[in-house]
């Protein structure tokens, strides 16, 4: 029995040892020595017990030696390529003095119509009201937002009398966004068919049933008085109070679920949700919406032009654009659409998976793009070409062919992928901002496969290869890695200039 024992952790050590700082999985590690996955999670919690092994974020098991991953030979650490980024452009990295960046403070009872929608990846309008005093946007001036998220740019633009443009290809973003910016609403009119919804009548609809498991994300009762409300809300006749009154049951559908977005769309086995919970919610959004709406009327109003399109592909005015604030998906970052998917549905802008799974592929890369769309890119003769890249993505694809099981064995195309992809979007900025104007981008950099990626230098680099100048980095707030939460990744905000 020793002998077997000594044996099955000799076998489960050098597995382990295989997967360097990446890290693996007890069934990943059953499956590579085809063992039984209990006996292999018995010898691990012996390993952990013993200090022979550490487990990382998300169930990953790496050798104490490769704790820090500081201790990998191969690692190149965020210091080297800071180093080498002042060497090259003779920018120093620096602290950023603004107020938070992080979308949460746009929650608080003074942030008018954008508490309108939750909007866990997006920044502040304090960041954003920041940057608009800092460079001294007035109005009558242009600001762009070419991945306007739920409209935080344009409602902080709109709101100073500042003219905006927004760009997002998710349907549902570039509703919000579209919505949050219609304030030539009648406010009598609102109240009235808000008191006029008839919430007693027997819900005729049925629930988006494509959904996998939909019967799990909401409580029989809560589900009754959801259908309820978008029937109601279907009936009234003015379309633009319609649309004021979909977002505002877009809103609550998570807070009404068994689930959470923190930030990725998962169940919370703890929530308690009453059966009247959408009907309380709701009319707490309408009447915040109503209360906002009465403000607006008071405030010097830009015009906002909000566009569902591919930021890719949308073309501006040459030289007609001030100021352009964003905020692109990280490398390797949420699946946008599989987050959101329960509002799309709701929403009946998407119904089935296949046209989730379109809307995916249209997007910028992430980790779930179909294959067949990164096998076409792979093939592509006129993509982004970058040295930082071609490097990171070359030590990606060895780590990858090393380890067993990885999740994607062509995650290094998805990471060539989604910078010509940013590329693309950048090359489209540049035409349309003035000569002078800024481009400032909140972006986070990335551990893919124990690599690390700086995407804030990258995206800069990048900048300058097409024209702008690179006028600061400044690092706005530390973040810990999924994968190994000992490990410090940085959101930084990147300064550029035409």
């Amino acid at each position: 029995m020793v002998l077997f024992l000594s044996g099955l952790e000799d076998r489960v050590v050098e597995t382990v040892r295989n997967s360097l700082t990446i890290g693996i999985t007890l069934k990943q590690i059953a499956q590579a020595i085809d063992e039984n996955l209990e006996a292999v999670d018995g010898c691990v919690q012996a390993l952990r017990d013993r200090g022979k092994v550490v487990r990382m974020g998300r169930g990953l098991w790496v050798l104490k030696e490769y704790e820090q991953i500081d201790n990998d030979p191969e690692f190149i650490s965020p210091a080297t390529y800071n180093e080498k980024f002042a060497d090259l452009y003779g920018v120093q990295l620096s602290e950023y003095s603004g107020s938070s960046i992080t979308f949460s403070a746009n929650h608080l009872m003074e942030k008018k119509v954008q508490r309108w929608t939750p909007y866990v990846q997006g920044f502040s309008a304090d960041f954003v009201d920041n940057m608009l005093q800092r460079y001294d946007v007035k109005p009558g001036q242009r600001v762009l937002d070419p991945f306007a998220g739920s409209g935080t740019v344009l409602v902080s633009a709109k709101m100073k009398g500042i003219d905006a443009i927004g760009v997002d290809l998710m349907p549902l973003m570039s509703f919000m966004a579209r919505v949050k910016t219609e304030w030539d609403l009648d406010v009598k009119a609102v109240r009235r068919e808000f008191e006029g919804l008839d919430w007693n009548q027997e819900p005729k609809l049925s629930s988006p049933a494509f959904l996998k498991r939909w019967k799990s994300h909401f409580n029989a009762g809560v589900l009754r008085n959801l259908l309820l409300l978008k029937q109601s809300i279907l009936a009234v006749k003015q379309p633009k109070i319609t649309d004021l009154f979909r977002l505002a049951f877009a809103s609550i559908l998570v807070d009404c679920s068994n689930l959470n977005r923190s930030p990725c769309l998962g169940y919370d086995r703890t929530k308690a949700v009453s059966d009247d919970t959408p009907l309380i919610l709701f009319r707490a959004k309408v009447q915040d919406m109503i209360e906002d709406l009465v403000y607006v009327r008071e405030k010097a109003q830009g015009h906002v032009e909000v566009i569902t399109g591919d930021s890719r592909l949308v073309r501006y005015e040459p030289e007609s654009i001030d100021i352009a604030i964003t905020s692109p998906p990280y490398v390797n970052g949420l699946d946008y659409v599989i987050n959101y998917k329960i509002e799309m549905a709701w929403l009946d802008m998407v119904h089935s998976y296949d046209e989730l799974g379109q809307l995916k592929d249209e997007m910028v890369a992430c980790d779930n793009v179909s294959r067949s769309i990164i096998r076409g890119f792979s093939e592509r003769l006129d993509s982004y070409e970058d040295v930082w890249v071609e490097e990171i993505a070359e030590r990606i694809a060895h780590r990858i062919t090393s380890k067993e099981g990885y999740r994607r064995k062509d995650m290094h195309n998805v990471v060539r992928k989604y910078f010509d992809d940013v590329y693309r979007v950048f090359r489209n900025v540049y035409e349309g901002l003035k000569t002078g104007a800024r481009f400032i981008i909140v972006i986070g950099d990335s551990l893919i496969a124990g690599v690390y990626i700086p995407a804030d230098l990258i995206l800069a680099q990048m900048a300058k290869a097409i024209g702008f100048k690179i006028e600061n980095v400044e690092i706005a707030r530390s973040r810990r890695s999924g994968q190994r939460r000992s490990f410090k990744l940085r959101e930084s905000v990147v300064i550029l200039s035409k």
